[in-house]
């Protein structure tokens, strides 16, 4: 070290002299060409660095410093101070004069990729942002894009991943960059399958050929990028339609232009990839050529470390191959030497199954990979158990659906993006589907009630908890504001012609950094913010304590392969017993719900609709609810939990007596809610309003929908019973309710919606749309909204978490209770039910018996077509049932209290002060 501190004294002079420029300097330049390393010349280095701050020469240090941490790096493998120096570096070029966008670009770009090579994928995105953040130069901001969406893919977030690689395409020159741009599109399509739907499948296929066609006409040929797009190619066939013998047959054929390439490249490591696809491909059909496959490329990864991550894969491909041929015991032998390698230890038990703590603590390359190992090794034991009738295996089978369900509770508290969450949440559905059949046959009730639970509303539980912290007024405004910033870009982006897009998706993302930014700051000031990201509580069904008159019924549609029929269970919870059951026939169910569906969205026109509708209608009445269920439905008030398509149908309208057309709304006080863990959570929030009614009705609109002339008469009969403000024709403005919502207890809006729109659902006021984007970032806390609109509880169905409808919306902005709709309703009908509602409500009833009654005195009032479901079954009550009693009501139950104490008091001292005369 002498050496170099002899060294800079002799070169002080030449600092003086040295080039202001963005050359290194000719002392870096001198302690470089020094024997030795630069890991061992660091002191010198600093010590040049000082002298560079001592004389404020910040452009010399930053490219000095900038230097120095490029050798540390990709000459040396010291990362860890290649990573401090190049700091230094982007400390002294934000300082330099004059400013040079560019060079601070470079420095953190180089910063991104010393955490990225290194598998610090999250620092690597932050460094890239932070480039992209720099005004003054678009410099790498094509690389910046495309490396930060290749980041969010290998972190498990394919959503956020192609927000950036689509807008990656922006930047790159078409004509300069097109080896840039086919990797892109690679790279893109390996987002689109990450997804795992046939949409996104199709939108891989896109961009792989699209690669192959750039690819076609460069000047270089690249064999390396015409191996990737065959082999994604193969890949995308083969994950779009696994049953259909023209998609393989591509796969196949794509696959084998791979091996072609890979042996002429002579790529191990891609040899050892296309083998293992072609493997995957025969495991069904033909498990002994699947295997040959897959120890074929086992032989490729030997002494290859660009290989060692397909290792695994390779187990797990050789499991499932011995799983195709029901050798169980050499299946789970293979997953057992799987495990051995991702957990770097001998394993020695082939019912191993990994800890909360190794869950936590290992690195794992593709968690999506790891995932469908601990599937496969579920759906082995639990098809083990059926063949051998093992108790042993379907006990396992429930093991590792539990491990599953920890390790992704481990994805999920990542910085996913939401769509990215929902992906993981469908996933882990067929994890849980092949938990209940092991349940199911062990009866293991309190096990399925947790997957059940865990397999609804768990992302809204968590915005609810979140939206509910008690976060400083100011804070509130800002983050709402930044909030709405997003979704006004996201309007512009989905409005905008194609020649804008990209534009305008550059600053969509821009809002949603200084969001993520605001949001991580709050996580650092108040802990509780950033607690919840830390999955909610799930309800264990020993805390589940309904009442005497009370009856749950749970269900649950999840497949635990994919493509194939959705198995069907339930669980019925009483005050002393509950009942695990499965429904018969689940394809013959769908089909009847479809069915049903279809029937309820128009009224009855002959005495062969109501035939037919009597059919469907009881048949499905049998099929979800066994006879021993049936028994706990008549005169008691049952909490329906429903999944999927049960969303969409109205339970009420189910017929009990197929002879007389007997609803089973006649005898049964029918609510819904999400959970039973989200309800708990939603109903211990403490909601405080100034205001009892909000009633909103546009009756006319500015964007051509068709009038609503009814809609004033459901606000004008609520406020008979519940004092407030009605918002009619120009007043029913979006901005006005946003404004008043949170004010009042009771939101009514009578007026048009649409919760299947694609882009964005909406309900409309009289000059624009409110999306359930907003909805969901508005903070209402009502205690009753009343969603008098067409189709407000449907919505996009996400395996695992539920109906992304309106509904949710208002749940996510706090309201306690929601009545939607379920299709669109008649504005007379629904006046007529909404006001006779309203005024057994006012009288003291629950919100579901208030609802059932007016339903029953439509029928009462109706016949023939008038009575049909489609008039009086569309709303349905989901959430909290409990009463609520207009103002006025309490201030005449405390009058009238207040007179009989009076009376009272003056009856006993009348009767005293006749007792003392009389003595």
């Amino acid at each position: 070290m002498r050496t170099y501190k002899l060294v800079i004294t002799i070169v002080v002079y030449f600092l003086i002299h040295t080039c202001m420029g963005q050359e290194i300097s000719f002392t870096l330049d001198s302690i470089h060409q020094l024997p030795g390393k630069d890991y061992e010349k660091l002191e010198a280095y600093h010590k040049l660095f000082d002298l560079h701050e001592k004389n404020k020469d910040y452009t010399q240090l930053g490219s000095d410093a900038h230097q120095v941490g490029r050798w540390l790096f990709y000459k040396e493998k010291k990362w860890k101070e290649a990573l401090s120096v190049t700091e230094i570096a982007i400390d002294a070029r934000k300082k330099a004069v004059p400013f040079n966008p560019e060079m601070l670009k470079r420095s953190y770009h180089n910063h991104s990729l010393f955490n990225i090579i290194n598998g610090r994928h999250s620092e690597g995105i932050k460094s890239l942002k932070k480039l992209l953040a720099v005004k003054g130069s678009d410099y790498n901001h094509d690389k910046a894009y495309d490396l930060i969406g290749n980041s969010y893919r290998i972190l498990g977030d394919p959503h956020q991943a192609l927000e950036y690689q689509l807008l990656a395409f922006k930047y790159y020159d078409p004509v300069k960059d097109k080896r840039y741009i086919i990797s892109n599109h690679i790279n893109t399509a390996i987002s689109y399958k990450n997804i795992g739907d046939p949409k996104s499948y199709d939108q891989a296929i896109i961009h792989l050929l699209a690669a192959d066609s750039l690819n076609s006409t460069m000047e270089k040929y690249s064999i390396h990028e015409d191996y990737a797009i065959n082999n994604n190619l193969g890949d995308m066939y083969f994950q779009q339609q696994q049953e259909e013998t023209e998609s393989i047959n591509k796969s196949i054929i794509h696959f084998e232009k791979a091996m072609v390439l890979a042996k002429k490249m002579n790529n191990t490591r891609n040899l050892a990839q296309v083998n293992f696809n072609l493997g995957m491909i025969y495991g069904k059909s033909d498990p002994v050529l699947a295997q040959d496959f897959f120890e074929k490329a086992s032989s490729y990864t030997k002494n290859n470390r660009r290989a060692a991550y397909l290792i695994p894969k390779i187990y797990r491909g050789l499991g499932q191959a011995a799983f195709g041929q029901e050798n169980y015991s050499e299946t789970h032998e293979y997953f057992r030497k799987a495990f051995s390698v991702y957990f770097n230890k001998e394993i020695q038990h082939s019912n191993w199954l990994p800890s909360k703590q190794e869950l936590e603590l290992t690195y794992f390359r593709d968690k999506s990979v790891f995932l469908e190992l601990l599937k496969l090794k579920a759906l082995a034991y639990l098809e083990q158990a059926k063949k051998e009738n093992d108790t042993i295996s379907y006990q396992n089978a429930i093991r590792t659906v539990k491990a599953a369900d920890v390790f992704t509770d481990q994805v999920m508290k990542e910085n996913l993006s939401y769509r990215s969450k929902l992906t993981w949440r469908s996933s882990t559905s067929q994890m849980y589907a092949i938990g209940l059949e092991a349940c199911y046959e062990l009866n293991d009730i309190e096990t399925a009630f947790f997957f059940m639970e865990k397999n609804k509303a768990l992302l809204l539980t968590q915005e609810v908890i979140k939206n509910n912290i008690n976060l400083p007024g100011d804070i509130l405004q800002r983050k709402k504001r930044l909030e709405n910033n997003v979704i006004r870009q996201q309007r512009r982006f989905t409005n905008a012609s194609d020649t804008k897009k990209d534009s305008i998706s550059a600053v969509v993302l821009a809002q949603k950094e200084i969001l993520r930014q605001f949001k991580d700051s709050l996580s650092s000031i108040y802990p509780s913010y950033s607690n919840t990201t830390i999955n909610p509580e799930i309800l264990s069904l020993t805390r589940v304590k309904p009442m005497k008159d009370e009856t749950i019924i749970q269900y649950i549609i999840a497949e635990s392969i994919a493509l194939t029929v959705p198995q069907t269970f339930g669980i019925t919870i009483t005050d002393n017993d509950t009942h695990f059951f499965k429904v018969n026939n689940p394809k013959k169910l769908l089909d009847n719900i479809y069915d049903l569906r279809k029937r309820l969205d128009q009224p009855f026109r002959t005495p062969t609709d109501i035939s037919f509708y009597k059919e469907v209608a009881y048949e499905l009445y049998n099929q979800l609810f066994p006879e021993k269920v049936k028994k706990l439905l008549k005169n008691k008030k049952v909490t329906i939990v429903p999944d999927r398509q049960l969303s969409f149908i109205p339970f009420e309208a189910l017929v009990t007596d197929k002879g007389i057309g007997t609803y089973l709304i006649e005898n049964t006080e029918i609510s819904y809610i999400y959970s039973l863990s989200f309800q708990k959570e939603n109903t211990g929030i403490n909601r405080q309003h100034e205001n009892e009614f909000l009633g909103v009705a546009p009756i006319n609109f500015t964007n051509g929908l068709s009038t609503l002339s009814k809609s004033k008469d459901e606000i004008d009969t609520a406020q008979k019973y519940y004092q407030g403000l009605s918002l009619l024709n120009e007043q029913a403005v979006k901005e006005n309710f946003m404004e008043q919502a949170r004010k009042y207890k009771i939101l009514h809006l009578a007026t048009h919606a649409d919760a299947s729109d694609s882009i964005a659902p909406w309900i409309a006021f009289h000059d624009s749309k409110l999306t359930v984007d907003e909805i969901n970032i508005s903070k209402t806390n009502a205690e009753l909204v009343v969603l008098s609109a067409c189709n407000t509880s449907l919505g996009e169905i996400t395996h695992g978490e539920g109906v992304l409808s309106l509904a949710r919306g208002f749940f996510a902005s706090g309201a306690n209770t929601v009545i939607p709709s379920l299709w669109s309703t008649n504005d007379k009908t629904t006046a007529t039910i909404t006001s006779n509602f309203y005024k057994n409500l006012s009288d003291g009833k629950t919100k579901s018996e208030a609802l059932r009654l007016a339903k029953l005195d439509y029928l009462k009032s109706n016949t023939d077509a008038e009575a049909s479901p489609y008039y009086w079954a569309p709303l349905i009550l989901i959430g909290d049932t409990t009463t609520l009693i207009p103002a006025t009501s309490y201030w005449i139950l405390l009058v009238g209290i207040t007179a009989i104490i009076l009376v009272f008091l003056t009856f006993y001292f009348i009767m005293n002060k006749k007792k003392v005369k009389n003595s």
